[in-house]
């Protein structure tokens, strides 16, 4: 497998830095992000040749595999969010003092996925995670519950029919299982107006993932509620925000549920999981359209900084963001300044569809509020001198959006319910910080 080189055209990344891009934008991300997980696997086979490991026969035979496919059937196994999360962490624990911790025989599974989706016929050993209990996760497509004795799998596709064994038990596995013990990942698939959203509900690789795993919180099925939200959430994206839901339809692939906090909701991205969108259940389909205008962001200028870097080594100092309550590095400032260029975006755009009343009150007031604090954050942001030449085309590019922004009109009644949200989330955040007694 070889990587490709990639170039992003100025015009491109100048529409970058006014927190658009459309489709063309993150297909070259996504290309971009691609070459990154060939070069990690790479890195995985070559650390293994150097280290040793007791699959290393495995993950040999997988990494031929992958290798003869063509180059969109690969895409389509090591481009899952997960997968590329795993890779990354796989490396740095097999870099380090972490070996023992890694579990390089994913990639057999990953290669064994990619051999039934694509009805390639093979004969591969899976070797199963520490502790797994005979459960056989392949990224994406689904997990055979093997005996809890098991410690290995084999994965044999044979004439468009794939199965799975292990410790003398055969499972029935792919599209079109009816055994018990195969669970397939559940999908998403959303359409309105012709533009597709499609998302794996894949809980079960995240285990796998290095950091992420066991640090997270991360469980739940794709309810009707969750069905009936993210659909209503995306009609409304197509509807009145086409080009973030251009955006969101090439970039996510995964969604990642996470429990309800007691108050409100959350939302994230993981850097080396692009194409992934981690959130709770929004409480409206408003909610759930303003959660993808924000993460699609996050997603664009994490793959941004894979190419480019964005600020030059310097200190560890730490910043007032008006969207937090701890204090933020320079880099997480940069990230939420952009992410709320395109929450105050969606609101602007909110603006101009909503009838008069309180929903059109409400816009206004977001519009201003989030405009204002990515306009404040900015200017901190254009006096630092840590910026690379890539950062300060992204920090005058936005610059450049909230100038033009700042001259539309909104009520009076509005702006001050912005400005007193934002003072109010300031001096919280100062009456925190400063000494008692």
């Amino acid at each position: 497998m070889i990587p490709t080189a990639h170039r992003l055209p100025r015009a491109v990344l100048d529409e970058l830095a006014a927190g658009r891009g459309g489709a063309d934008a993150v297909a070259r991300l996504r290309a971009a992000q691609h070459s990154k997980s060939v070069l990690l696997v790479r890195a995985i086979i070559l650390l293994l040749r150097e280290r040793g490991h007791p699959d290393r026969a495995a993950i040999e035979a997988a990494y031929r595999l992958l290798a003869g496919l063509r180059p969109e059937q690969r895409a389509g196994a090591l481009g899952h969010p997960p997968v590329a999360a795993w890779a990354f962490g796989t490396v740095a624990l097999l870099g380090g003092a972490g070996a023992a911790q890694a579990y390089p025989g994913l990639l057999a599974a990953v290669a064994a996925t990619a051999a039934v989706r694509t009805a390639t016929d093979t004969d591969l050993d899976v070797p199963l995670a520490a502790g797994a209990a005979g459960r056989l996760d392949l990224p994406g497509l689904g997990t055979a519950a093997l005996p809890v004795s098991a410690t290995r799998a084999r994965i044999r596709v044979a004439r468009g029919h794939a199965w799975a064994y292990g410790a003398g038990e055969r499972i029935d596995i792919g599209a079109g299982s009816t055994d018990p013990r195969w669970q397939p990942v559940p999908r998403l698939e959303l359409a309105h107006h012709g533009l597709r959203l499609s998302l794996l509900l894949d809980t079960r690789s995240w285990r796998h993932v290095p950091g992420i795993g066991t640090g997270h919180r991360i469980g739940g099925e794709l309810t009707a509620a969750w069905r009936s939200r993210l659909d209503e959430a995306w009609h409304l994206l197509v509807e009145h925000h086409r080009p973030v839901a251009e955006e969101v339809s090439g970039a996510l692939r995964a969604l990642v549920p996470l429990p309800s906090p007691r108050a409100g909701s959350r939302s994230g991205t993981f850097h080396h999981a692009f194409g992934s969108v981690a959130m709770s259940l929004p409480p409206d389909a408003r909610s759930a359209a303003v959660v993808l205008a924000h993460e699609i962001q996050h997603a664009k200028l994490a793959a941004l900084n894979d190419m480019f870097a964005l600020l030059e080594p310097g200190p560890a100092d730490l910043f007032y963001a008006p969207w937090r309550t701890d204090p933020r590095p320079l880099d997480g400032l940069l990230h939420g300044a952009y992410a709320h260029l395109g929450v105050a975006g969606f609101w602007r755009r909110q603006v101009r569809v909503t009838a008069a009343g309180a929903a059109r009150y409400r816009a206004e007031v977001e519009f201003a509020r989030w405009s204002r604090a990515a306009d404040d954050t900015v200017r901190l942001l254009a006096a630092q001198r840590r910026l690379s030449p890539v950062g300060r085309q992204l920090v005058d590019g936005m610059a450049g959006v909230l100038a033009r922004w700042a001259v539309e009109p909104v009520s009076a009644q509005a702006t001050e319910r912005a400005r007193r949200l934002l003072d109010e989330h300031r001096n919280r955040w100062d009456r925190r910080r400063t000494p008692t007694g």
